[in-house]
């Protein structure tokens, strides 16, 4: 062969397999778009029960404080102390009330008693004694008269005696001046002795007067207005032992429930305020689950409605529980509404901040799960592309929030479990667009 043929061949080899290549080209791509859009699909599980977390509390938690100011004689619990109700805690130092008791004894005493006698009236005693003060001073006024009437005597012979020496002085000089001022005196004496008679005359009259009033008084009795403010002052004085006994019982603080102590603040020695925490006491014989509802699910819980209660660390066993309370009024900035479940918990497999999960039996509403990546935001609507046939399909759902990848979408006619639907839809994916799943 000579170098021409050589040249030639080659050259109509690379023409001929030029002519070929874009063929080639054509053909797989005719291949790919008949064959679909790959795209990743996941097939939609079975519906899950509604389920909300809570935190697990205690049923009863009870801040212990003492009612009086006093010195801790005595602290007879520890940190986790079972304690039944009734049973002593702190003990503070009594010396000074059990005092004060004994004074507003005292005192609650002495006004029974006068309250009593007052009521009761004058004793036959008194009564006998009250006429013996009768009788005496009847004698004195009597003894005070016949004064009198002795002095009015005297005065009268002492004023005649007076004008007699007066009338002949002035008449004749047979009375000197010595004698006039004599008779003078006398008389005075005598008017003197009368005034003085007369005075305590009246004087007995009035001891007469007063014996008879109160013996007058005692057969009578005390008036309501005495009574009155005798059981006035009783009343107070018993107000005041009350006090007393109060202070002196409130100084031995006593656990209001069952429980367990589960914080204390004080030791012998220390001072107790009246108000402030000193131990901290729960009871978790039953517990709580405080739960967060949101306001599309709050319409089917309600109170009395049996739940089932289960908690990760306590795994392979359920609870049951019953829901009761159920607030009317959402959570301050929050669409979310306050529920508490009350669960049995006499195992004790149930501590205060666990986290446990509550599934309605009662609203069994089922809910289909997706990853946040295959739904599709779009004038203020949520879409899901289904891959049905190798084609794809816009299905419009509702969703609610399960966590940060994942969400609940709600079933409808045209999305139901073990359905396919793409996970990461591309933005020139449309509607019956031919999709090949990888």
């Amino acid at each position: 062969m000579n170098r021409r043929n050589q040249f030639i061949i080659p050259a109509v080899f690379m023409l001929a397999t030029l002519a070929f290549l874009p063929a080639c080209g054509s053909i797989e791509a005719e291949d790919s778009a008949a064959s679909g859009v790959p795209v990743q699909v996941i097939k939609l599980g079975q519906g899950t029960a509604a389920g909300l977390n809570g935190k697990i509390i205690p049923d009863q938690s009870i801040n212990i404080v003492s009612k009086v100011s006093g010195k801790v004689a005595e602290v007879r619990v520890q940190e986790g102390s079972k304690v039944n109700k009734g049973d002593v805690l702190v003990q503070l130092e009594t010396t000074e009330l059990t005092q004060q008791v004994k004074q507003a004894e005292y005192s609650t005493s002495a006004a029974q008693a006068k309250l009593a006698d007052t009521q009761a009236g004058a004793r036959k005693q008194e009564i006998t004694g009250l006429q013996s003060s009768i009788q005496a001073a009847g004698g004195a006024y009597q003894q005070a008269t016949a004064a009198v009437e002795q002095a009015k005597a005297g005065l009268g012979l002492a004023t005649s005696a007076y004008n007699r020496l007066r009338n002949a002085f002035e008449s004749s000089s047979s009375v000197s001046q010595d004698d006039l001022d004599k008779g003078t005196l006398e008389y005075e004496k005598a008017k003197a002795a009368y005034e003085q008679a007369l005075g305590a005359q009246k004087a007995a009259e009035a001891q007469l007067q007063g014996a008879e009033a109160k013996l007058e008084l005692a057969k009578v009795g005390p008036t309501e207005n005495t009574v009155k403010a005798l059981e006035a002052d009783v009343e107070r004085l018993n107000a005041t032992l009350e006090l007393a006994n109060s202070g002196l019982s409130n100084a031995t603080i006593t656990a209001p429930i069952d429980g367990v102590i589960v914080k204390k603040g004080i030791s012998p020695g220390e001072l107790a305020q009246a108000g402030v925490q000193i131990l901290s006491l729960v009871n978790m014989n039953q517990v709580q689950v405080e739960l967060s509802v949101v306001d599309s699910q709050i319409t089917q819980v309600k109170e009395g409605m049996t739940v089932d209660v289960s908690v990760q660390n306590v795994p392979g066993k359920s609870f049951q529980g019953v829901i009761s309370f159920v607030s009317p009024v959402a959570n301050t900035n929050s669409n979310s509404f306050p529920v508490k479940v009350k669960v049995d918990n006499k195992d004790g497999l149930l501590f205060a901040g666990m986290v446990a999960e509550v599934k309605l039996n009662a609203a069994q509403q089922s809910r289909l799960e997706v990853p946040k990546s295959a739904v599709i935001k779009k004038d203020q609507k949520e879409y899901l592309f289904t891959a049905d046939n190798s084609m794809a399909h816009l299905v419009e759902v509702k969703t609610e929030e399960k966590n940060q990848d994942w969400l609940y979408v709600m079933p409808n006619d045209n999305i139901k479990a073990s359905q396919q639907i793409i996970v990461k839809p591309a933005d020139n994916l449309a509607e019956g667009t031919k999709v090949k799943a990888e």
